[in-house]
């Protein structure tokens, strides 16, 4: 069960602007509303107070991310654009309804088509998404949450995301009430909103104090 935390302020290691790329898995097209990009967008705001951004949400409902593993799958496949914003991000949202107790099928997606990048990992020996910060934003009605978001918390680690602490954010319904109410009960919600701010002021933190002290690996050669 989340408590509402204080808010308080914090010394950042550094003042770089920073890139922010969100993913949303929502499965709702433009311009319905998505509750998941509302969430996302509260923490985008959030994030504005201790930093420059240049940021951009991805709503993935409108792309065309074809089932596959590799970095293209098709020619009209629009996951190497994506695969090119992310390894150009800061910082990673990856948002996400809950359907059925889990993530959406276009997160899913997302993770699995991540596997390129894994693959990547192994054959060079360096992850593209070491020094990337990532954060998770879920809503839904009912439960899930929680599993929902460990679940993606275990992808995002060992691809090499830093999961800062308190770096998601969400909100649930109510069991037995139309899902159409929730909207307004989340905006009435104190507890979203702090979640939002903790969140942002650490996953900027983290990604100022990544741009000051990246983790390097070396790679080991033949002799």
């Amino acid at each position: 069960m989340y408590k509402t935390k204080p808010i308080h302020g914090c010394d950042m290691p550094a003042e770089h602007p920073l890139r922010v790329l969100v993913l949303n898995g929502s499965l709702k097209h433009a311009p319905e509303i998505s509750n998941t990009e509302e969430v996302a967008q509260l923490v985008l705001e959030q994030m504005a107070e201790h930093a420059t951004l240049d940021s951009e949400i991805i709503r993935l409902s409108d792309c065309n991310i074809p089932v596959g593993l590799g970095f293209r799958e098709s020619p009209d496949d629009d996951w190497p654009d994506i695969v090119a914003k992310i390894k150009a991000a800061d910082i990673v949202l990856f948002a996400t309804p809950i359907w059925w107790g889990g993530r959406s099928s276009l997160m899913q997606r997302t993770i699995e088509r991540l596997d390129a990048l894994d693959e990547e990992y192994i054959a060079s020996g360096r992850s593209a998404l070491y020094n990337k910060v990532a954060g998770i934003v879920i809503t839904g009605s009912e439960d899930g949450a929680l599993s929902t978001m460990g679940t993606i918390m275990m992808v995002l680690t060992f691809m090499g995301f830093t999961l800062p602490p308190e770096c998601a954010c969400y909100w649930v319904g109510e069991v037995g009430f139309p899902p159409s109410e929730d909207r307004a009960k989340r905006l009435k919600n104190p507890a979203v909103p702090h979640m939002a701010s903790n969140m942002a002021r650490n996953l900027v933190w983290y990604a100022q104090l990544l741009h000051v002290h990246p983790l390097e690996t070396r790679v080991q050669t033949g002799a």
